[in-house]
């Protein structure tokens, strides 16, 4: 009984593996999309996942000086998409342990091109800003690896108990 419980949590384990086909990735891992100038600024933006599909996307954006090349650190950058009449946005926030690196998260609603407008201002009602295109994939349901995973736990769940029942109070000699 005990080699038989044993296997169900191994099966379980491998099941539950099989679900999970991402990598996770850090900032180490982004892919630059655009370079582009705003004012006197310029930009380097990068994204993950890498092809970017529908369904959260993580913005990271550099600023530098343009005659100085020194990154910027005091900034108040905003990241808008948009496309036909859906449109989001999201503030670019930084950190005290990296200033200079600015991220946000968007969610893309539905796959195809969208237009990406980063707009960044250092002083009061001054705003520049720089747009590009972004061609975003349908990613599919979230959800649909996650369903079948649990679906296979609790089927495992129900046989393991059935048979142990069955193994520990099924066919007991009838008294006469």
């Amino acid at each position: 009984m005990a080699k038989l419980i044993l296997v169900n949590i191994f099966m379980t384990f491998f099941i539950i593996q099989l679900g999970y086909t991402h990598s996770l990735e850090a900032h180490g891992n982004m892919k630059n999309i655009h370079h582009a100038e705003a004012g006197e600024y310029h930009l380097e933006i990068s994204i993950l996942p890498h092809e970017p599909i529908t369904g959260s996307v993580h913005f990271h954006i550099e600023p530098t000086i343009l005659p100085t090349k020194q990154p910027l650190e005091k900034a108040i950058i905003t990241v808008v998409i948009k496309q036909g009449e859906n449109a989001f946005q999201s503030r670019a926030v930084n950190s005290p342990s990296d200033p200079t690196t600015y991220d946000a998260n968007l969610t893309f609603a539905t796959p195809g091109q969208w237009e990406v407008k980063i707009k960044i201002s250092t002083e009061p009602e001054i705003e520049k800003s720089t747009s590009f295109q972004i061609n975003v994939m349908d990613g599919g349901s979230a959800t649909s690896n996650a369903a079948g995973v649990f679906f296979l736990f609790v089927f495992l769940v129900l046989i393991t108990g059935s048979a142990v029942l069955y193994w520990k109070y099924g066919r007991r000699p009838a008294l006469s």
